[in-house]
């Protein structure tokens, strides 16, 4: 988050995870569903759990969770060094760490600095500067003002630790006949 939109983005954003409807992934009114299983909703409470004892600031939506399901609420991580394991791996659940930065390319080098790369999200209200920033990120595929847009049957894949899957599919095997 650009160092100077910080507090007003992290507010706004605090806001609309208090609103995000957590339930059935098969009811078109649900927002969030369930992590896929209680080995994945503890590896996620633990990464939590390990950034505030390092100190990090987290914040965890109070919306209600539903009976059953391994749910697990919206959680904000900032004020986290880069060298933690909430900046560093892949979480896969619903957590977001927010890192400042000053320039693009500190945004850059942030975003490059870790071991996965599967998706990245560029929001500007400058499409040259995000055109600009997009080739330059180390991931699988990078959407700009939006998100989670692309058809999920076709064969992609991201950069280092997250590039698993991206020749084995169909696609990708047909390369070798």
């Amino acid at each position: 988050v650009q160092e100077g939109v910080q507090q007003r983005f992290l507010e706004k954003l605090r806001a609309r995870m208090k609103t995000i409807r957590i339930g059935d992934p098969l009811d078109k009114s649900t927002d969030m569903g369930a992590l896929v299983d209680a080995t994945q909703h503890k590896r996620v409470a633990g990464y939590v759990a390990l950034a505030r004892n390092d100190g990090a600031t987290v914040w965890q939506s109070d919306t209600r969770l539903p009976k059953g399901g391994c749910f697990y609420p919206p959680t904000l991580i900032s004020d986290v060094g880069t060298a933690s394991a909430v900046v560093q791996e892949e979480i896969f659940g619903p957590v977001l760490v927010a890192m400042p930065f000053r320039t693009p390319a500190e945004a850059v080098e942030l975003a490059n600095n870790t071991v996965y790369g599967l998706a990245a999200s560029i929001w500007s209200e400058s499409i040259s500067l995000a055109l600009d920033v997009a080739p330059r990120l180390k991931a699988g595929v990078v959407w700009i003002n939006t998100a989670n847009q692309f058809d999920a049957s076709c064969g992609f894949g991201g950069y280092r630790e997250s590039g698993f899957g991206r020749e084995g599919g169909r696609e990708g095997l047909m390369e070798y006949l």
